[in-house]
């Protein structure tokens, strides 16, 4: 996983920096998808707290190759999840229980009692507008 910043002009002795995105790298995503498997891939729009605007994506792997109607209860399911923790945490709070796989335990957990769960990752995070 890879974190990007973006640095401001350094004042003094000491630069700050700004949240700009956080991604998986491709070959990790790519070890997590087997034949057989099913692949539910979701794109959320969250707003954080501090009123900071992020794209989320995250990716779940079932057990098995699934119907149309089982993967959209899984997407609704991993929207409502992110909406609603985004929109009780600050930007920074969100980020780091993304990088402690908080989000992705619970989504695995729930979504587990629609269908079985091998594998659910947030692979990136963008922002799309910083308060």
């Amino acid at each position: 996983m890879r974190i990007g910043v973006k640095t401001k002009e350094p004042v003094e002795k000491s630069a700050a920096s700004t949240f700009h995105k956080y991604y998986c790298i491709e070959e990790y995503v790519m070890r997590m998808g087997r034949k057989g498997l099913g692949k539910v891939a979701v794109f959320v729009d969250a707003v954080t707290k501090d009123d900071w605007k992020l794209q989320v994506s995250v990716m779940t792997i079932l057990n098995r190759r699934s119907n149309a109607s089982v993967k959209a209860k899984v997407n609704a399911l991993v929207n409502e999840i992110i909406k609603e923790k985004a929109g009780s945490l600050t930007h920074n709070e969100f980020v780091k229980a993304t990088m402690a796989g908080v989000f992705q335990m619970k989504i695995k957990k729930a979504a587990s009692k629609i269908y079985p769960v091998r594998f659910t990752e947030i692979t990136k995070i963008e922002t799309l507008k910083s308060a």
